[in-house]
């Protein structure tokens, strides 16, 4: 199949169903909180013709939460097709890629941030009690980067920069290695915290 301007992927769940609990899988009922076990990421299956961008049949495409909910995208047998728009990525379901080296690459002004982790102080007792828990405020419009774009790299944005964003811009993804990250439009970083 030769998809011109965008990206068709192959998607065998749409929504992960099951947790493991030791040795045991438990199944989920995924109807009372489908958005948060949605399937974000499918095996590319035709790479825009003509568009480069590095992208190669079986590298896996993290895209857009909606993709698979929208049966306009929808191609039958498990496939779909995911939006490309180089230029803008509020029209582009396609967020990034990891290819077949393990490289993950940003794609469309996207880029994966995590907020900073909470420092907590306690104090145990000796029969085990924990008094004075104090939980460090963090900044709820932080965050780290963990993936910048290349427009950010070339403005200076490194890996484990402390950014602004706009409030309500960090939606939760997870990925293929079962990491937890945050996309963001380039748009939606205010600020960049320097030391």
């Amino acid at each position: 199949m030769k998809v011109l301007r965008h990206f068709v992927v192959e998607v065998l769940e749409k929504h992960e169903d099951t947790i493991k609990l030791g040795e045991k899988e438990l199944y989920l009922d995924t109807r009372f909180n489908e958005f948060d076990h949605r399937v974000c990421h499918g095996s590319v299956v035709s790479a825009p013709f003509l568009i480069d961008t590095g992208v190669k049949e079986g590298d896996t495409l993290f895209f857009h939460h909606h993709v698979t909910t929208n049966p306009s995208l929808s191609l039958g047998d498990n496939k779909y097709i995911v939006v490309y728009d180089q230029e803008h990525s509020r029209a582009s379901h396609a967020i990034a890629y990891r290819d077949s080296e393990g490289e993950l690459s940003m794609l469309s002004g996207w880029v994966f941030v995590q907020p900073p982790e909470k420092e907590t102080e306690e104090e145990v007792t000796d029969s085990g009690i924990i008094v004075n828990l104090k939980t460090e405020e963090v900044d709820d419009k932080t965050a780290i980067v963990v993936m910048p774009h290349p427009q950010l790299i070339e403005q200076g944005v490194e890996i484990g920069d402390v950014v602004g964003f706009d409030v309500g811009s960090d939606y939760k993804m997870k990925l293929d290695d079962d990491s937890i990250v945050y996309r963001m439009r380039l748009e939606d970083l205010s600020y960049v915290v320097k030391e």
